[in-house]
């Protein structure tokens, strides 16, 4: 059986590490169903939101336990096609990253990316699959 892959957000490791209820995070269901990647620019977003030391290390230490994916410059060309569907350019660059690497967007917001044509799983399904 072939294990699922994920490209996960900002959203969701930041959710894992503040994680305080019963019960496993979404991060952890997914890593338990398949593989996980995030991008270079998620993985500098969650350190830079980090408000000390410990927590920057705690934040490297999950991203050591997933896949972060560099961004070469050749993604750059492919990011007019997602600017005018997402907020900022950061988004577009992860929907970049998606559609070439051909992972689906594991997020709790599936509105975030309805309009960029990339596969789009809800946290809310990691149960059922």
């Amino acid at each position: 059986m072939k294990k699922i892959e994920f490209l996960v957000e900002t959203e969701i490791l930041l959710n894992h590490l503040t994680w305080r209820l019963d019960g496993l995070s979404d991060l952890e269901k997914a890593l338990i169903k398949g593989e996980v990647f995030t991008t270079v620019l998620n993985s500098a977003e969650l350190i830079s939101l980090m408000n000390s030391e410990i927590d920057r290390k705690l934040a490297i230490d999950v991203l050591s336990g997933i896949h972060v994916l560099g961004l070469p410059a050749r993604y750059s060309l492919h990011v007019s096609e997602f600017f005018d569907k997402t907020k900022n350019i950061n988004d577009s660059m992860f929907c970049v990253t998606a559609n070439l690497n051909k992972l689906p967007i594991l997020t709790k917001n599936l509105q975030k990316y309805t309009n960029c044509n990339v596969d789009l799983i809800s946290t809310e399904e990691l149960e059922n699959l």
